[in-house]
């Protein structure tokens, strides 16, 4: 697990995330990333490269179930 710190920004909050999880998500200045809210209330970091490629993944699923 990965703890994530919490800090002032502007008139804001933001998270503050180690250079690990930057890399591992390539991640740049600038660039966006989704919080998903998944089952029992929990939560996951997702890229949008990530969410786009799962969406097209449950429609391919999807458009195969229709051939059946």
């Amino acid at each position: 697990m990965t703890v994530l710190k919490i800090k002032n920004v502007g008139k804001g909050l933001g998270l503050e995330l180690p250079q690990e999880v930057v890399e591992r998500l390539h991640l740049g200045a600038g660039d966006s990333i989704c919080l998903e809210k998944m089952a029992h209330g929990s939560y996951r970091l997702v890229t949008k490269d990530d969410e786009l490629a799962e969406q097209m993944t449950r429609i391919e699923d999807y458009m195969h179930e229709e051939d059946a």
